[in-house]
């Protein structure tokens, strides 16, 4: 199974590499200051493949004179090159603003968008009329742009005005073989490639393509070379040399990879395409916590990065957080339906859940497509072996070994299906073949154990593992033996295999861990900790084990014991980065801000290409409302990592909340041209449209949205919000429901029953809401809304009903406790003032839970303690009219008249008409 950093479904091909070089150093040696001789120094420079000095020359030329017209332009070459392509533009355009006259200047602006996937940008900056030269050119780079925007149509048609104006043009010739790629039409693709090649036998995206198809095609030898002759022209390309890591990982050569991927390292730091092949290279070699590790970082910057997010999946699968893993592959999945290895992976997790029937839904499709596809044969065997078909799991699995006869891990699949059906000893000499090709042959002894505990055969479990235990005691083996006297629910028993493990070895940190969720599971925090740090103390400078007391102090709710644990545990490893970025984290949720904002600089200063600094202080810069820096901390990391819309996203949410509507669209164009279909920037954008009354443009939006994706829900909940938006109430319910077709989803729900009720159909309405409360009881969301609705309606024992459902889910939502204290107090209910109390404890300065336990205990008379609750919700919320109106009443009955005088002037003076504006200024009379 090919595990490509390269060759993903678009648009996931086009995640660009974020190239951020750091010059910290100066070119040994270089004494010219002519500018002249200096430019010429750095154009040999390029040609030797030197660009790095070439660039820290250039940058001299212009720290003397930032006008050099032809120092910028050589600079931005330079960057397109090496793949940075966010400054290859900047400096670009800078020349072109000086007056350089390059003919093929647009052509490469154009290029250094193309590699930033905005593509809008593009097509509207660089225009169809050019030179006649240039035009053939200009035609095929407006096509890719078309083709990355998903309009094949205009694409080809451009693609072959380019050709037929020149025929050999490699750039056009590679668009209509990616096209052919994507048909599944290889041998056109080769032969496209086999033309751009002869005319351009160094073109380096030509290369990579042909690398491609020769690995397809399994000659990956051949492929190799193909990336390195792009090394020998461009020694700088970062991306020739993942591909040439990714070849390495497909033969198992981990330490080549390893050494491919430091290259590109040197030359970008760490930047995101880097650090999600050095995740791949962990999974690879089951260094499954580091390409945990790896990975989130990645997704904590960018949480659409779907290679990620597959990899992910797969390192969490590895470890056993099937949860995890399966929402992973649901966000893929629901990007990318029908994937195989995607596909492959959710079955494998449907097996391990017991759902053999849903793991065959899965397969069966792609094994009728895919007929000769091992893993797939092997899965759909072990779905059948977990449904107790065993002829059927044996078929499955002979057909598979029939393909891959050498592969030890399905005949060990096999040998466990003929042990379903009785044939022992066929079994036990595929189980011996599988150990004898299987060079850690343990695993076998491991799968028989875990194929007995899945059956819940606990007792030959154990005698597997106590055979194992005769043949090697080791602290893994008794670790397994733990886990099996855990399914039989003897804890004394786990526990003496698990102090076994660490009586062979003290630190083995697997048992040490289990004995710690005994302790927990027991309700003895207090003895995991003791035995975190009895190990401690035999390792006072182990990272693991201080982390753990951390996540330990950190559960218990003791925050600044928590800092304490892991300001040691950096001390220990100052240079751990991942390790100082939770700690910043830490500092901000214990309220350190100064703290967290000062580690944060510091970590960015220390690592300024690294994504997941950048990120980290852009959120801290947030928390503490220092909005400007947080926006520029959010472009900072939008330039580190152009090919993903978060950043960008995340930039239009400031400048809306800094009142710069312009900056926020302009923002969300961009992330849009990186993705098209991202839900949050379209509804966001959509809702800037509203506002500003562009229903025209609003429309568009909407109706692109549904032309990409016509199955998704998300198109028609657009036009529905601008149809509502609008007081076009019937036919945005129409559109509502054209979504909820696609995607039964409560929040869709709560908009169809309000668009229900404006039309006058509150009947219809309640129906609808009463038959999703039967299908879906512990719909949270929709529950609030509708017990809130029944508030409005003072259908206060409706309210009561769907609070009390609110609370079985979630006992301490603290919505449900202060409304239902409000209905309660309204129906007579004695209740009321226990709600309120309990919602007072959960969230003492909130000022809705504060008025309301302050007016239960005024309404019952009891003004000392009614009054200092209503103060304190008054200053909380200065602007709460009902809270004006509660203070001024219980002030009032007080006899403190001027107080209360005061409270409802502030309340009738508000530019917005309250609901209680008749009751204050009836009782203002009266004062």
């Amino acid at each position: 199974m090919s595990r490509s950093l390269s060759r993903w479904p678009r648009p996931v091909a086009a995640i660009a590499i974020a190239v951020a070089l750091l010059f910290a150093t100066v070119l040994g040696g270089c004494k010219e200051t002519d500018p002249a001789a200096m430019l010429k120094q750095a154009k040999a420079l390029r040609a030797k493949g030197n660009a790095r000095a070439a660039v820290i020359v250039l940058k001299n030329v212009l720290q003397e004179n930032s006008t050099d017209r032809q120092a910028r332009l050589l600079l931005g070459e330079v960057y397109l090159e090496q793949g940075d392509a966010p400054s290859a533009e900047k400096e670009l355009r800078r020349a072109r603003d000086l007056g350089a006259t390059l003919p093929e200047l647009p052509l490469l602006i154009g290029q250094a968008l193309l590699m930033q996937g905005q593509y809008e940008r593009l097509l509207a900056d660089i225009g169809p009329a050019a030179a006649p030269a240039q035009r053939p050119a200009i035609l095929a780079l407006r096509a890719h742009a078309l083709l990355g925007s998903g309009d094949i149509a205009q694409a080809t048609a451009l693609f072959a005005q380019a050709l037929s104006l020149r025929p050999d043009l490699p750039d056009a010739l590679l668009g209509m073989a990616r096209m052919a790629v994507a048909a599944n039409q290889h041998a056109d693709a080769a032969r496209l490639m086999q033309r751009a090649l002869a005319v351009d036998p160094d073109n380096p995206d030509c290369l990579r393509l042909n690398a491609d198809l020769l690995r397809a095609t399994g000659k990956p030898d051949q492929a190799l070379a193909a990336h390195e002759r792009i090394l020998a022209k461009r020694p700088s390309n970062v991306q020739a040399r993942l591909d040439v890591a990714n070849l390495h990982l497909d033969a198992g050569r981990f330490s080549a990879a390893r050494e491919a991927i430091a290259g590109a390292r040197k030359l970008a730091g760490a930047s995101l395409a880097l650090i999600y092949a050095e995740a791949v290279v962990d999974f690879r070699e089951q260094k499954l916590a580091a390409s945990r590790e790896a990975v989130q970082q990645v997704l904590r910057v960018a949480p659409d990065h779907y290679p990620a997010i597959l990899l992910a999946a797969a390192v969490q699968s590895a470890l056993g957080a099937t949860g995890q893993a399966e929402e992973h592959l649901q966000k893929f999945l629901a990007a990318y339906p029908g994937h195989v290895y995607a596909t492959k992976l959710m079955s494998s997790l449907q097996v391990r859940a017991n759902a053999p029937q849903a793991a065959l839904d899965l397969l069966t499709p792609l094994i009728g497509a895919h007929p000769d596809d091992v893993e797939l044969l092997t899965l759909a065997g072990e779905a059948k072996l977990r449904a107790r078909q065993y002829g059927a799991a044996t078929t499955f699995f002979e057909q598979a070994s029939a393909l891959q006869p050498q592969a030890a891990g399905l005949r060990t699949s096999l040998a466990l299906s003929r042990l379903g059906n009785g044939d022992t000893s066929r079994a036990v000499a595929e189980l011996e073949r599988a150990a004898t090709l299987d060079a850690s042959a343990p695993r076998v002894g491991f799968l028989l154990v875990m194929t007995h505990l899945r059956a819940k055969d606990t007792d030959k479990a154990l005698a597997v593992v106590q055979e194992m235990e005769r043949r090697d005691d080791n602290p893994l083996v008794q670790n397994l033996k733990g886990g099996i006297y855990l399914a039989r629910r003897d804890a004394s028993q786990a526990r003496a295999s698990f102090n076994r493990a660490l009586a062979l070895e003290p630190l083995y940190l697997p048992a040490l861990a289990n004995l710690a969720q005994l302790d927990l599971a027991e309700r003895k925090p207090a003895d995991a900790r003791k035995r975190y740090e009895a190990a401690l103390a035999k390792a006072p400078r182990n990272r693991t084990l201080l982390e753990a007391l951390a996540a330990l102090a950190q559960r218990e709710g003791r925050i600044t014991e928590a800092v304490t644990w892991l300001e040691r545990a950096r001390q220990s490893e100052p240079d751990a980065l991942p390790l100082a970025l939770r700690l910043a984290d830490l500092y901000a949720r214990a309220g350190d801000k100064a703290k967290a904002l000062q580690l944060a600089r510091t970590l960015e200063t220390a690592n300024p290409a690294s994504l997941e600094t950048t990120a980290m202080l852009a959120q801290i810069y947030v928390l503490n409302q220092d909005l400007g820096a947080a926006l520029d901390a959010y472009a900072r990391l939008a330039a580190l990592a152009p090919a993903s819309p978060m950043p960008l996203v995340r930039m239009a949410s400031l400048q809306l909340e800094l009142g710069d509507d312009a900056a926020a669209l302009a923002s969300l164009r961009q992330s849009l041209a990186i993705e098209p279909t991202l839900l949050d920037a379209q509804m966001t954008m959509l809702n800037i449209l509203i506002r500003q009354r562009k229903f025209t443009e609003a429309r568009t939006l909407a109706r692109d949205v549904q032309q990409r994706k016509p199955d998704s829900a998300n198109g028609y909940k657009l036009e529905g919000d601008l149809l509502a938006a609008q007081g076009q109430h019937a036919a945005a319910l129409a559109a509502w429901e054209r979504a909820f077709e696609r995607k039964a989803d409560g929040a869709l729900l709560i908009q169809i029953h309000g668009a229900l009720n404006k039309l006058g159909r509150p009947a219809d309405a309640d129906a609808r809401m009463a038959r999703w409360f039967r299908d879906q009881p512990a719909d949270v969301p929709a529950r609030l809304y509708y017990a809130s609705s029944k508030l409005v309606a003072s259908d206060y024992k409706a309210a009561i009903g769907h609070l009390e459902a609110v609370l079985k889910v979630e006992p301490d939502n603290i919505i449900a406790l202060n409304d239902l204290a409000w209905a309660c107090q309204q129906s007579g209910d004695s209740r009321a003032q226990a709600y309120a109390e309990r919602a007072h404890a959960l969230a003492p300065g909130n000022p809705a839970v504060l008025d309301t336990l302050g007016w239960i205990h005024a309404e019952r008379g009891n003004l000392a303690s009614a009054l200092p609750l209503l103060r304190k919700a008054s200053g909380l919320a200065p602007a709460a009219g009902n809270i004006h109106f509660h203070l001024g009443t219980a002030l009032a009955r007080s006899g403190d008249k001027r107080a209360a005088r005061r409270e409802l002037e502030r309340l009738l003076a508000q530019p917005q008409r309250s609901a209680h504006h008749e009751q204050a200024a009836a009782l203002l009379r009266t004062l």
